[in-house]
């Protein structure tokens, strides 16, 4: 079966359609990601993102629904209320760029988010809102590594989970500069596009350095692979399973990764594997499973004697990130 985003959009409007037969309260939907911004395969998968906009508060705040194997919907719901404040949303680096874009809207009561898309499409691009998205990232990474560098005794892989939001926030505050912020597939792959067109290109060193990708070879892959995999089929099995690494989700992380590797990005798969493997352990208690996570860490070189080297490291690309930003501010008379 031929995947094209024409085919993805049919799918969403038809789910849609059903929808706001049944529900009465449904006020707005409207597209976000890959399949709105035109490059939705990854691996020969994807999924569809849909936020709902719902006058009562929603039962949940997100379900993944399965389309077929490599499709499914991923479905984020708001409350109408979410969007009082809607100039605030020229600075929110996830839904600001969908609201942007007409085309995304697939129900609109009363023209209802008409009237939102204006007012975020304002000024959505000014230096001073670029600014301002790409800044909440690097307030929060430091915030975060002041978090590690407490002396406080904490767990490792507490610490060590910390330690990766941090490199993630860290990396956002620089993306966030050129482009909405990074998705979990395409971490790797977009910063490369994000720094090159910032010409920055060699902060890429800095963050797969971060993220122990010196470490991560075809050998290391193959090993690990599976283990990471048998991870996210033992956390379907329990009840507080992550949406996000839902068993209808396989194929959109499993052919991604998998098409990564074989497409010689090796260092782009390190991002969703650790992200992922992370969440799968969050409902899995069998220590086996992060005796496992310990293990694949270690491998590639993330030791508890070493978490000054990391804080080092790590608040070295923080600063790049923070003298960037500086240097947008002084451009722009901030």
């Amino acid at each position: 079966m031929r995947i094209t985003p024409e085919m993805l959009t049919k799918i969403a409007k038809d789910h849609v359609a059903r929808r706001v037969r049944k529900e009465k309260d449904l006020v707005a939907v409207y597209l976000t990601g890959s399949v709105s911004e035109g490059e939705p395969l990854l691996g020969g998968s994807t999924d569809i993102d849909l936020i709902f906009v719902h006058k009562e508060d929603p039962p949940v705040k997100r379900e993944v629904l399965r389309v077929t194997y490599e499709i499914s919907l991923d479905i984020e719901y708001h409350h109408q209320s979410f969007y009082t404040y809607h100039r605030r949303l020229r600075q929110n680096p996830w839904i600001g760029f969908a609201l942007q874009n007409h085309q995304n809207i697939l129900h609109d009561h009363d023209h209802w988010l008409e009237f939102i898309q204006a007012s975020v499409s304002a000024r959505f691009n000014s230096p001073e809102n670029v600014y301002g998205r790409a800044f909440q990232f690097a307030e929060k990474a430091r915030m975060q590594w002041y978090d590690l560098e407490d002396p406080q005794e904490v767990p490792w892989e507490a610490w060590i989970a910390l330690y990766f939001k941090a490199v993630g926030t860290a990396a956002n505050a620089i993306a966030c500069l050129n482009g909405p912020a990074l998705t979990t597939r395409r971490f790797m792959l977009d910063f490369t596009n994000r720094t090159e067109a910032l010409d920055r290109l060699p902060l890429l060193g800095d963050l797969t350095r971060l993220l122990g990708n010196e470490n991560m070879n075809e050998a290391v892959f193959s090993e690990w692979h599976p283990v990471w995999v048998e991870t996210l089929e033992t956390a379907n099995k329990e009840t507080g399973c992550p949406p996000n690494i839902s068993k209808v989700r396989k194929a959109y992380f499993l052919q991604s990764v998998e098409a990564m590797a074989e497409s010689e990005s090796l260092h782009a798969v390190i991002w969703p594997m650790i992200e992922t493997w992370q969440q799968a352990l969050t409902c899995i208690d069998d220590q086996h499973h992060h005796q496992l996570w310990q293990n694949f860490l270690e491998v590639l070189g993330f030791h508890t004697d070493k978490r000054d080297e990391l804080l080092r490291t790590l608040d070295q690309f923080i600063d790049q990130g923070e003298h960037i930003l500086e240097d947008f501010r002084n451009e722009y008379n901030l």
